[in-house]
Parts: structure tokens; sequence; C-alpha cells
């Protein structure tokens, strides 16, 4: 493995920087794994394989994001990238509450986050992701939030990939269904 850049990056237009994510697709169901992963030459996913069902979670706008930071140990040698999505979901109901106490019990799961670019990208790709922080909540005024709040962190050997969607996100994955909101 190389450990040094071979390209620079360009300022470029101040187009497709938009801050926040539009909606995450969370891998359920019987079996939910992942079984390979392949990625082209510019280090994006082309194709996954698993089982399950991935299911849509919308957001309003604003309310959720997603971002990555780094932890490195210069004694050892090493660094970990820690993914961190931070999920917002409005109108706490039955089916939300279900959703978010499944969610918490899982000791991992797998996601595709949506950016507000269009973007797709793949956190946790390797040991998945786990909620370590949320609330329900219901608001005192009219106009408070009524939903949840959780945060799934994860612990990754390299950096999220983006998932190169040329038709379709759900025409990347073989085995693996989307279930429509």
């Amino acid at each position: 493995m190389s450990c040094y850049i071979d390209a620079g990056l360009t300022l470029g237009c101040r187009d497709a920087a938009i801050g926040g994510i539009k909606s995450v697709y969370i891998l359920g169901g019987s079996g939910n794994t992942i079984s390979s992963i392949t990625t082209d030459a510019d280090d994006q996913i082309t194709a996954i394989s698993g089982s399950g069902v991935m299911y849509k979670f919308e957001l309003v706008k604003g309310s959720s994001s997603f971002e990555e930071t780094i932890a490195v140990n210069a004694t050892s040698n090493s660094i970990v990238y820690q993914p961190t999505l931070t999920l917002n979901l409005s109108k706490y109901d039955n089916v939300l509450r279900k959703a978010w106490y499944e969610l918490t019990k899982q000791p991992e799961f797998f996601v595709v986050v949506i950016d507000n670019n269009g973007r797709a990208w793949f956190p946790g790709e390797v040991n998945g992701l786990t909620i370590t922080d949320g609330s329900v909540f219901t608001g005192a005024a009219f106009t408070d939030a009524n939903g949840s709040t959780m945060t799934a962190t994860g612990g990754e050997p390299a950096a999220t990939r983006e998932i190169e969607i040329t038709t379709t996100i759900d025409a990347v994955f073989s085995g693996i269904t989307f279930d429509a909101v």
C-alpha cells in the first residue's frame, strides 16, 4: 500500500458542496449481511453483495448529518477512521418507536447515506455502525420537535467510500432488496 498522495485538488465552482443529508438506507431483514464490495480504479464502490432489505429513512431538511474523524496513535503507528451519523427523525409514533428500539439493540448495522449533493456514501463498510447515543421526545410547545435522535458511530481501517451510482442505488446491490417508503 502506498502512503503518498498522487493527485491534487482544485477549488472548482461553488456547486455540489451543500451540507446535510437527504436520506439514509439502513440494512435490515433476515440475514442482513454484506458479503463483498467491488471498487473501481478511483476507489469508488461499484458493487455490493449481501442479503437483507435496505429500508429508506427520509430526513427533514437540515436535521441530520454525517461526518468522519480520525484517531491517530503515533506510538503504534496506527490510524482509525471514525464515521459518525446523526439522525433526527420526526413524528414520534409507534412506527418510529419500533425502528428506534430495534436499531439501538443491534450490535452493528450497515447504512447508505445520501447527501444533499446526491452523492451516496457507505460508512462502516467493514465493521458497521452502532447506536451510541439517542433519545425520543415529544417537545413541550406546539412548534417543538417531536421525534427521535440517534447517533451511530464506527471504527474503520479506511475512510468512507463513495458509491458510484450510474443508474439507481439499488442497481449497485446484489442479493439486497430495497423497500419503497
